[in-house]
């Protein structure tokens, strides 16, 4: 079985919990964060992923600033940058796992 080389990951809420409803802002950036670190850390793992898209969205820019502070203090080893414009506008920052 072939193993994709780019993974894309959708942070969106609704993409990560059926009932969001009554969740506070607060929360849901909690979830976000929980299921970046968790897909992050399997591609980490997943010897023939080399990049990895993570789908935030454009909002507030809330949740793309907490990604790219835990990816500058936890993983400073690992590039980061804005993932394809074309592809995905400014919601999405790709994270390139250097082997």
């Amino acid at each position: 079985i072939e193993k994709p080389e780019l993974i894309e990951v959708d942070l969106h809420i609704p993409e990560l919990v059926d009932d969001y409803k009554d969740l506070t802002p607060s929360e849901m950036l909690g979830i976000q964060i929980n299921h970046f670190r968790k897909k992050l850390e399997e591609c980490i793992l997943t010897p023939t992923v080399k990049r990895v898209v993570f789908i935030h969205g454009v909002g507030n820019g809330t949740l793309k600033l907490e990604l790219r502070k835990i990816l500058t203090h936890e993983y400073s080893h690992y590039d980061y940058q804005d993932a394809s414009f074309k592809e995905y506008g400014y919601g999405a920052t790709m994270v390139i796992l250097k082997r």
